[in-house]
């Protein structure tokens, strides 16, 4: 005798549980973004980066970057010996801890949101809360956009990055070959 005896089938037509399909979505991610936050701001307070400037729009610009955004330097920019355009263009940077975080904790909150459905979920409801955790996150890692928008100077050469050049290589046009090129 199987364990799914006494269990209906999903109905065709079932009704989708709009309620508990929205507060499972704002619980995955909620939780989601909450340690990708945490996780930024710890490893920015490790890097001492907090006291290059204010750690919130730090936290979010690392946040929307592990999301799959960018950060866009403007002004007098500085990285690894590049100057200007050739520094924006140079360098990206994903956080993939912060992403590994937000991944587990996302999925974790929305399977557990299945197991509480039911046994059955029928295609319609698994179509809805999929596309309630979608638009959610967008809007919300939006928002993260909105709050991460701030002017933050960061002296590299406090990290030890004045001693990398140009001429070291880094791929560039112009740039001289590196060890063995």
């Amino acid at each position: 005798m199987s364990a799914a005896t006494g269990v209906g089938a999903a109905e065709r037509g079932a009704r989708v549980p709009w309620v508990d399909v929205v507060m499972s979505a704002v619980a995955s991610v909620s939780w989601a973004l909450i340690g990708m936050a945490g996780t930024a701001a710890l490893g920015l307070r490790l890097l001492d980066a907090d006291a290059a400037g204010s750690l919130g729009p730090m936290t979010a610009a690392v946040v929307a970057l592990g999301a799959g955004g960018s950060v866009t330097p403007s002004g007098d920019m500085s990285a690894f010996g590049l100057s200007g355009a050739e520094a924006g263009t140079a360098m990206a940077v994903t956080p993939l801890g912060v992403s590994l975080v937000g991944a587990l904790l996302l999925s974790y909150f929305f399977l557990r949101s299945l197991r509480a459905a039911g046994v059955v979920v029928s295609g319609a409801e698994l179509l809805a809360r999929a596309g309630a955790v979608v638009t959610l996150f967008v809007a919300m890692a939006g928002g993260l956009v909105w709050a991460g928008h701030d002017v933050v100077t960061i002296d590299g050469s406090a990290f030890g990055l004045d001693g990398v050049s140009r001429s070291r290589g880094w791929g560039m046009p112009g740039a001289a070959a590196g060890p063995g090129g």
